[in-house]
C-alpha cells in the first residue's frame, strides 16, 4: 500500500478541478455559442443594453472621457445603419437603438460612471434597459415572424414549363402596379406584355377586366402620364380590335420637340403622312379607301399654329396621289398663296360662295352617273367608273368662318354635299380658327360628317363660348401647348384624332409650301356641271325654285296648272296677320322647353341661341329661381317648365 504525500493529494485534486472547469467551460462556451447562433436576433436588444452599462462602467477605471464615448457611439450607429438587413425598417431601428442607448452610455459616463450607477441605479440601469426592449420590439419581431419563402414545387416531365416572363415585362408589371392602378388611375387593368420599338419608347399590351370599359381608358392619358412623371403628351392608347386588350404607348424621350422634316410625299394607296408622333411613328390622313370613297376632315388651330402648313401638305400629297384639288379662299388671296398656280384656286367670298354651290352640283351629279352604271361607291380602279371620266375630287376651303353664316341656305347645302360626297368621289376639308359651332354655321351635322373623315386639332389659344368644334370622343388638350417649349415654338403640333394613337401628340413637317407647290404635279379639274349663275337661287334637292312657285301662284305653266288657277283650285287666301314684337330671351328658353326637356348644352346648340354661353347660363338662373323653370336633378341635366 502505496502512501501519498500532502502535495501530491492536493495536486491531483487541483487537476480534477482543472478538468472539471475546462468541462464547465467547455459547456458554457457552446451553450452560449448556440444561444447566439439560434436566438441572437431575439436577444439583440439585450446586447446593446449590456454593451451600453459595460461601457459605462468600465469607463472610469480605463480613463475614457465622454466625448471618448461618444465617437464609439456614433460609430456603432453608423455600422448598424449600414449593414446589410432584410429592408431599410430594420437598419433604421437597429440605428435608433444605437443612438439612445449610447446617448444614455454619454451621459451617465459624464456624470461619474460607476458612482453615478450606485447612487441612481433606476436611472441609469432600469431605464436603458426598458428603452432597449422597447426599441428593439418592432424588428425584433419583425424577423421573428418572418416566413421563410415556400420550397419550389417538383416539376414533373409530364407537366409543360412554366412561362418566363422577361425582365422589362416583370419591371413595367411592378410599375404599373405600384404608380397607376395603386394610385386610383386605369383600375382593372394589368399589363401582360411589354416591348420597346424604340429607344424611349415602350409599348405594353393591357389586359382589362370583365366589365372594363376602354372608352374612359383612353381619356386616362394625362393621368397615366402624372402618375408616371412623363410629359404631356406622352401617353396613347391603341385599340387592338379585341374589347379585352388594348396598347398604350409611354414615350420617355419625344421623337417631335425638334421638329419634323419634310422629306416629300408619302402618298400611297389613299393615305400619306400628315403629322409625326411623339413616339416617332407616322400620323396617317386617309384620303380615300378602296371600295369606300373619299374622304373628308377638319382642320383647327389658332393664327400661327400651323394650319397652312397642315393643308399644304395634304395639297402636295393629293397632287402626288393624281386627285383633283381645288381650293376656296375667302380671304382674297391670303390663305395658301402658294398654291394659287398649282391648283384651281377661287378668291373672295363670292367665288367661294359658287365653288361650294357648284361642289354641291357636282356630288348630286356624280351621283346620278354612278347610279346610272350600277356603281354602289367611288373606286377608281372600276372600269365603270374609268369609262365617265371621274376622278378623286378634294375640296379646300380656309377660314370656313367667313362663308359658313349661321342661319343662311348655304350651310344646308355644304351640310347636305359633306352627308353625300363619300360615295362619289369627292372630299370637303374645311379649316378655321376659332373652335366653336358657329365657324361651321352651327351644324353639328357637318361637323360630324368631316370629323367621321380626318380631324387635325392643332394649338388652340381661345375656347370660345357655346358649343365646341371638336369632336364629343376627342382626347386631349389643344388649349394647354403654350406658343413655345423650352424656346422652340410649337406650330404644327397638336392632336390627329383619325389616327389609331388616340390622344398622343403630333406635329406637321416643316414644309417649304412655295418649294412643294413649284415640284407638284398639275392636275386640271374636269366638271361634270357649268358653272353656277351668282344671280341664281339656292335650292336644295327636293325644294322647289322660287321661279316654280310665282309660276304656280300666277297660273302660268301647263293648261292643266291654267285650268286649275281658273276655277281657284290651289290658289291661296291672302291673311292679315298681326304684327308681334320679337321673342325675349327668356320667351325663347320658355318656348324651346315646352316643346320638351333640353339641357344648357343643348340650347347652346341650338343655331337660332340668341344669347351667349354666361348670359344663357344667368338667363336660366332666374327663371329657376322665380319658379318658372325646374332645375336638373344632376349637373348638365335637362330643365323642365314648372308644373
Amino acid at each position: 500500500m502505496s502512501t501519498r504525500t500532502a502535495d501530491e493529494i492536493r495536486a491531483d485534486r487541483l487537476a480534477k478541478l482543472g478538468r472539471a472547469l475546462t468541462a464547465l467551460f467547455a459547456v458554457t462556451a457552446y451553450a452560449v455559442a448556440t444561444l447566439v447562433k439560434r436566438s441572437w436576433r431575439r436577444l439583440f436588444p439585450f446586447y446593446w443594453v449590456a454593451a451600453e452599462l459595460a461601457v459605462a462602467w468600465v469607463a472610469g477605471p480605463l480613463g475614457l472621457s465622454w466625448q471618448t464615448v461618444g465617437i464609439l457611439a456614433l460609430a456603432i450607429a453608423a455600422t448598424a445603419a449600414g449593414w446589410r438587413a432584410r429592408s431599410r425598417t430594420v437598419r433604421a431601428w437597429r440605428a435608433a437603438i444605437a443612438i439612445v442607448l449610447g446617448g444614455y452610455a454619454v451621459a451617465t459616463v459624464a456624470a461619474g460612471g460607476q458612482a453615478a450607477m450606485a447612487a441612481h441605479p433606476t436611472l441609469t440601469i432600469a431605464v436603458p434597459t426598458l428603452l432597449g426592449v422597447v426599441l428593439g420590439w418592432p424588428w425584433w419581431h419583425h424577423l421573428r415572424h418572418h416566413t421563410p419563402p415556400p420550397a419550389p414545387a417538383p416539376v414533373l416531365a409530364a407537366e409543360p414549363a412554366a412561362e418566363v416572363i422577361d425582365p422589362l415585362t416583370a419591371h413595367w408589371q411592378r410599375r404599373w402596379e405600384r404608380e397607376v392602378v395603386a394610385a386610383k388611375v386605369c383600375e382593372g387593368t394589368s399589363v401582360v406584355q411589354v416591348v420597346e420599338p424604340r429607344p424611349g419608347v415602350t409599348e405594353a399590351l393591357v389586359r382589362l377586366t370583365p366589365g372594363t370599359k376602354p372608352g374612359p381608358l383612353f381619356k386616362s392619358g394625362p393621368d397615366v402620364e402624372v402618375a408616371l412623371d412623363l410629359n404631356e403628351g406622352a401617353i396613347g392608347w391603341r385599340s387592338t380590335g379585341k374589347r379585352a386588350w388594348l396598347r398604350v404607348v409611354l414615350v420617355e424621350r419625344s421623337y417631335i420637340a425638334d421638329g419634323v422634316p419634310w422629306t416629300g410625299p408619302t402618298y400611297n394607296a389613299g393615305r400619306f403622312e400628315v403629322a409625326r408622333f411623339a413616339d416617332g411613328s407616322p400620323g396617317q390622313w386617309i384620303l380615300s379607301l378602296p371600295n369606300d370613297g373619299v374622304r373628308g376632315g377638319l382642320v383647327v388651330g389658332s393664327t400661327g399654329a400651323g394650319k397652312s402648313r397642315a393643308l399644304g401638305t395634304v395639297i402636295a400629297n393629293a397632287l402626288d396621289g393624281r386627285v383633283q384639288v381645288a381650293i376656296g379662299d375667302p380671304q382674297n388671296g391670303q390663305s395658301l398663296p402658294a398654291w394659287r398656280d398649282a391648283v384651281e384656286y377661287h378668291a373672295g367670298v363670292e367665288k367661294t360662295l359658287l365653288l361650294l354651290r357648284r361642289v354641291h352640283a357636282e356630288i348630286m351629279r356624280r351621283s346620278e352617273l354612278l347610279a346610272g352604271v350600277g356603281a354602289d361607291a367611288f373606286d377608281e380602279n372600276d372600269p365603270r367608273i374609268k369609262a365617265l371620266g371621274l376622278r378623286r375630287f378634294i375640296v379646300i376651303v380656309d377660314e370656313c368662318q367667313l362663308v359658313l353664316i349661321p342661319n343662311t341656305p348655304i350651310v344646308a347645302l355644304v351640310e347636305q354635299a359633306a352627308e353625300t360626297m363619300r360615295k362619289t368621289g369627292v372630299g370637303i376639308i374645311l379649316a378655321t380658327q376659332l373652335p366653336q359651332m358657329k365657324s361651321l354655321g352651327g351644324s353639328v351635322r357637318l361637323r360630324d360628317a368631316l370629323v367621321a373623315g380626318n380631324a387635325l386639332i392643332l394649338r388652340l389659344s381661345n375656347r370660345g363660348s357655346g358649343t365646341t368644334i371638336l369632336p364629343d370622343d376627342f382626347v386631349g388638350d389643344p388649349f394647354a401647348l403654350p406658343r413655345e417649349i423650352d424656346g422652340k415654338t410649337t406650330a404644327g403640333m397638336g392632336y390627329l384624332r383619325h389616327s389609331h394613337r388616340v390622344g398622343m401628340l403630333a406635329r406637321v413637317p416643316h414644309l417649304d409650301e412655295a418649294a412643294a407647290a413649284a415640284a407638284a404635279p398639275r392636275i386640271p379639274v374636269r366638271w361634270n356641271v357649268p358653272e353656277i349663275d351668282p344671280a341664281s337661287k339656292i335650292v336644295l334637292p327636293g325644294q322647289r325654285t322660287p321661279d316654280a312657285k310665282a309660276t304656280a301662284a300666277t297660273g302660268g305653266g301647263s293648261a292643266v296648272d291654267k285650268l286649275r288657277a281658273a276655277f281657284g283650285a290651289g290658289r291661296k287666301t291672302t291673311t292679315v296677320v298681326e304684327q308681334i314684337a320679337p321673342q325675349t330671351p327668356a320667351e325663347w328658353v320658355l318656348a324651346c322647353l315646352r316643346r320638351g326637356p333640353a339641357s344648357a348644352q343643348a340650347l347652346l346648340d341650338r343655331p337660332d341661341c340668341p344669347v351667349e354661353q354666361s348670359q344663357l347660363y344667368a338667363l336660366l338662373g332666374r327663371l329657376k329661381d322665380t319658379g318658372r323653370i325646374t332645375p336638373p336633378a344632376q349637373r348638365g341635366g335637362p330643365f323642365t317648365i314648372s308644373a
